[in-house]
């Protein structure tokens, strides 16, 4: 191992061990005994084959936004608008999946594109505000994360609306219009490798292509970029553009593969959470699978904690928050332990 390599697992290491100490002080305050709680929270995500499904799911569906917000990183450029570009594409695969004809694999692959370019579509936006009038990129994916949702509401709520459905969402999907399923009896599909597939490629991009050393270039020295002929407004058309369209892919793969449908609880803060993973992951494709997994552990082993152990909400909620913070901090601690 590098002298890098070992000084990310030292400083990965002591992040944890912090980590696991603070959390269980949380536990205690709230009244719940740390070794109980995490055994609830190991119960509740890798007790059994059906609960590592779920937590391949929830893994998942970070993953592809957490790559997402990785990606326009990596060109200098903070997309915070993953969650709205998840929705949108979506939205998309949602209608195709219910209007394109043709047999199933051919709809699914319909859909699996509506949704990157669906994403792709409304990460251009902010994009081609940037490039254009040097519009801050933060504000503009805010606010588009905002009309998202909203326009997604009324779609589903007005003219998309299944008939008959008691909530906002589209017609069901026929079955063989879903993702292949994995494990029988679970919610986990063949989404799971193609998130890996994805992974594996945005590195090798990244970190293997002329084109992807020029985006790397962009995010870490523009003006040195510059001046060595990179075009920075295009440069951040294209990075929005293909950070949207893994975002919106995801979305589709959600839509394809676990709701069979677009309803407005697609998610409940995908594009969000995946912004800590990417900082966890150090917006490395390789690192950020690996912090996916550990969201994905809380995200599917909470509801046990809850139930089993009896922590509070907000107290799973202070766990999470503490995940972020303490592994997000390694540089520091890589300094203070240099």
């Amino acid at each position: 191992m590098s002298a890098i390599g070992r000084g990310r697992a030292r400083t990965n290491i002591i992040a944890a061990v912090a980590l696991v100490a603070i959390a269980s002080i949380a536990m205690l305050v709230a009244g719940t005994s740390p070794i109980v709680g995490f055994a609830a929270l190991a119960r509740g995500s890798v007790g059994g084959t059906h609960q590592v499904a779920e937590t391949l799911v929830q893994t998942t569906a970070l993953l592809f936004p957490a790559l997402a917000v990785a990606f326009a990183f990596r060109a200098g450029f903070f997309n915070i608008g993953a969650e709205g570009q998840l929705v949108i594409g979506g939205l998309a695969a949602g209608v195709v999946g219910t209007i394109v004809p043709g047999p199933g694999p051919i709809a699914i692959v319909a859909m699996l594109a509506a949704g990157a370019l669906g994403g792709a579509g409304w990460g251009t936006i902010a994009g081609g505000l940037r490039a254009r009038f040097g519009g801050s990129e933060v504000v503009a994916t805010l606010m588009l994360n905002v009309i998202a949702a909203l326009l997604a509401n009324w779609a589903v709520v007005g003219p998309l609306r299944a008939i008959g459905a008691e909530s906002g969402e589209t017609p069901s999907l026929a079955l063989d219009r879903t993702l292949p399923v994995i494990v029988e009896g679970t919610r986990l599909t063949i989404a799971f490798p193609i998130a890996l597939a994805l992974a594996a490629a945005l590195w090798f991009f990244l970190a293997r292509t002329v084109a992807g050393f020029a985006l790397r270039a962009a995010g870490d020295a523009p003006f040195a970029a510059a001046r060595a002929g990179i075009d920075l407004p295009r440069m951040a058309v294209f990075a929005f553009a293909i950070s949207g369209a893994i975002a919106g892919l995801g979305g589709a793969t959600i839509v394809a593969g676990v709701l069979h449908r677009f309803n407005v609880a697609l998610s409940p803060g995908y594009g969000f959470i995946a912004i800590a993973v990417a900082l966890v992951g150090d917006l490395d494709p390789p690192y950020i699978v690996l912090a996916a997994v550990g969201f994905g552990i809380l995200q599917s082993g909470s509801l046990a904690m809850q139930s089993l152990a009896h922590v509070p909400k907000d107290a799973v909620t202070l766990v999470e928050g503490l995940a972020i913070v303490a592994l997000a901090a390694r540089r520091t601690i890589a300094r203070l332990t240099a």
